[in-house]
Formats: C-alpha cells, structure tokens, sequence
C-alpha cells in the first residue's frame, strides 16, 4: 500500500543502510550502544540539512535521499590553508554543488 507506515519503513531503512546502523557485530553491548547512537545522530544531522536543503532555490537537491546527501556534500573535497586569523577553503571547480555547500553552510533563517 502506500499508507503512513511505508514512509516510516523507508525512514528505518534509510537509518539502517545509508547510516550503517546494523552494523552492530562487536560483542560488547557499550559498544554496540554507541555505534547505534553515532548512526542516530548522523541521521538527525541528515534531516537537518534536508530542512535546510527544502528552504534553499536548489530544487533538484529537494529531492536527495541520505546516500545521495552522502554522495554529493559530505564526499567534497577541499584545499584547506589556515592562517592567524582566517581558514581559507577552496574546493576543486568539478565539485558542482559549490553554492549549495555555501548556502547550506552560510544559513540564514529570515525572520
């Protein structure tokens, strides 16, 4: 069907295969706790940034699941120079989703 409930499985699958949550093989159970607790937390970190993503003029970013946010923002990378009083980044021209990083980064709720 596709109730309410096909939402929520997607959600549990979403925690559970893009956020590696069922890999809980260590034998201890503090372990395990916390491995599940980082899976949850980058998982609401990722919900965060798909409520920021809807309120940006980046419409095919609207529509991202977790691995493709995964993919496309967290994977960048950047040439990192630190000085006295500044950190200069520069990612490289073939990261196409430059402004978006921006936009995401540089947030401002207006209001």
């Amino acid at each position: 069907g596709g109730g309410g409930g096909d939402t929520n499985e997607n959600r549990i699958k979403e925690v559970k295969n893009m956020c590696f949550a069922d890999r809980l093989s260590n034998h201890q159970f503090s372990a395990n706790c916390f491995r599940l607790l980082l899976s949850s937390l980058a998982y609401n970190l990722i919900l965060k940034i798909r409520e920021r993503i809807r309120k940006t003029k980046h419409k095919a970013a609207k529509k991202w699941q977790v691995s493709t946010i995964r993919t496309y923002l967290f994977k960048a990378t950047a040439t990192v120079r630190i000085t006295k009083s500044r950190i200069h980044y520069r990612f490289s021209k073939s990261f196409v989703y430059q402004e978006l990083l921006h936009d995401l980064l540089f947030y401002k709720p207006s209001g």
